[in-house]
């Protein structure tokens, strides 16, 4: 099997490991205070490794379960999905490199603006600096976190 053929495989597991992870511990992330999204990290990870048009179909296709389990907001998490993975796929055209650093910024980064935009648009209730300054940053994080733990099995080897 060839590296390429290898990391592909390797992605495709990534991408439905963490799929399955998210819906199984949903109730528990529910009850942490900061809790990684595993479509999103699926998602932005995948992203560098594909061109953008299929990046956005990945965003699609897990922007779909996702909404399949939302019953007030059905297709937000479709639309920010497919936005995210396309423009996460533009960001290996605008930065190029693998380095742990960057990784990180763009994981915490991509995992930030989602959070904070879709609590804006959904007008939900509480404090949004709060939100915005504390909660969607440590989301971030943990976001993150899971995301470095992934990259061994996606890089070409």
């Amino acid at each position: 099997m060839s590296a390429r053929a290898g990391s592909r495989v390797g992605l495709l597991g990534v991408v439905l490991v963490l799929t399955y992870l998210h819906f199984a511990l949903a109730p528990l992330f529910d009850s942490w205070f900061a809790s990684p999204n595993l479509l999103l990290c699926a998602l932005l990870v995948s992203a560098r490794q594909l061109r953008p048009g299929a990046a956005a179909t990945v965003g699609f296709l897990l922007g779909l379960l996702e909404d399949a389990m939302a019953v007030s907001h059905f297709g937000l998490a479709t639309l920010m999905l497919v936005l995210v993975g396309y423009l996460g796929s533009l960001s290996r055209d605008l930065f190029v490199g693998e380095e742990p650093l960057f990784i990180g910024t763009y994981l915490f980064a991509g995992t930030w603006v989602f959070e904070t935009v879709s609590y804006l648009i959904l007008g939900a209730s509480g404090n949004p600096l709060s939100y915005v300054f504390v909660r969607a940053p440590l989301d971030a994080l943990a976001t993150g976190a899971v995301g470095y733990l992934t990259l061994p099995f996606v890089r070409a080897r």
